[in-house]
């Protein structure tokens, strides 16, 4: 009767004493589970403030298989995919974003942006057009995203529905507190696609109506005078481009070409040598001014500024290289420039 006794107790302590172990053990894991969690996710938004974006990714990733969850590392995380171009990961992730925050107009901007650079990638229209489903959302949420409208006018303009982005651009005219002279800008950026070049002056024009100060639609109107054939009105914004910043290259540039076209090459290389002294890096100027050179017969000066040319990324200049008769040397010098 004793031993029996015996017996049941030492049964029962064994069973206290592993359900003890059982629960201590869990509490020990769980402890050190959560502590291991948040020192991952500590490391991965360091990476990721510092943009190191593989790593980031990388542990955020560790997170999450420890039962991390949040908008925040969602959206962060997404991010990170987003720029190592691993498109569809970032969807997902951007996609569980807003299962659980549906009404922040800052997620939908976030997965059209995916898309639109998956879409850039692989010239999809269907992609392109799906970024615009999910924009469009984002901007009935917050009608004054000036990102959104942006993004989606390039959605459209990239599978050639310059009418669409005009209408959203348009409709940013009518109800955001943004640069009015940026959108007819834009604006006329896209009858310049079409070949409308009548109509793009009309835009650039308003622009600079609406902000005597934008330089770049100054170079849009002269590049329009010359597609309607009218090469003083051309010459005369390049200038007024010039003297509101003098430190802008383009209307350097959009003169010089303008001469060099016309065959005056003394004109177009003063226009160049300009232009280097803001850039001398510039592929463009470069090239332009190889080929006056060259026009006036001063070989060694045409080689030496081809050769720059090149050497900055010019494409016309390689072409010009291998196809008019550089020598074998200055071939492989522009090759151990690239």
């Amino acid at each position: 009767m004793f031993q029996k006794k015996t017996d049941k107790n030492l049964k029962y302590s064994i069973i206290i004493t592993a359900c003890f172990v059982l629960v201590s053990a869990g509490i020990y894991f769980t402890k050190n589970l959560n502590y291991s969690r948040d020192v991952i996710l500590q490391k991965a938004n360091s990476y990721y403030i510092n943009e190191q974006y593989f790593m980031a990714a990388k542990y955020f990733d560790k997170a999450i298989c420890l039962g991390a969850s949040s908008i925040e590392l969602y959206r962060d995380y997404g991010t990170s995919l987003l720029n190592l171009g691993n498109y569809d990961l970032a969807i997902k992730y951007f996609k569980l974003v807003i299962n659980l925050e549906p009404n922040d107009f800052e997620n939908y901007y976030c997965i059209g942006n995916v898309l639109y650079h998956k879409a850039y990638v692989s010239n999809s229209k269907e992609k392109f057009l799906q970024a615009v489903q999910y924009l469009e959302k984002g901007i009935n949420l917050n009608p004054e995203s000036e990102k959104i409208y942006l993004l989606i006018g390039l959605c459209f303009r990239s599978c050639s529905l310059q009418e669409n982005a005009r209408t959203f651009y348009r409709q940013a005219l009518l109800v955001g507190n943004f640069s009015r002279a940026g959108f007819y800008n834009l604006i006329g950026n896209t009858f310049r696609e079409e070949g409308k070049y009548k109509e793009a002056l009309s835009s650039y024009e308003k622009a600079i109506n609406d902000d005597h100060l934008f330089v770049a639609a100054y170079c849009s109107v002269g590049d329009m005078y010359l597609k309607l054939d009218n090469d003083k009105a051309a010459l005369l914004n390049y200038h007024k481009a010039i003297k509101i910043d003098k430190d802008f290259i383009n209307p350097y540039i959009n003169i010089a070409k303008l001469y060099y076209d016309r065959n005056s090459f003394h004109e177009a290389k003063s226009w160049c040598l300009k232009a280097l002294e803001i850039n001398s890096n510039n592929e463009k100027a470069n090239y332009i001014l190889a080929m006056s050179y060259k026009a006036m017969s001063m070989k060694e000066e045409y080689v030496e500024y081809l050769k720059k040319a090149a050497a900055c990324g010019s494409d016309n200049a390689v072409y010009e290289i291998r196809n008019n008769g550089i020598n074998e040397v200055d071939m492989s010098y522009i090759i151990r420039k690239q």
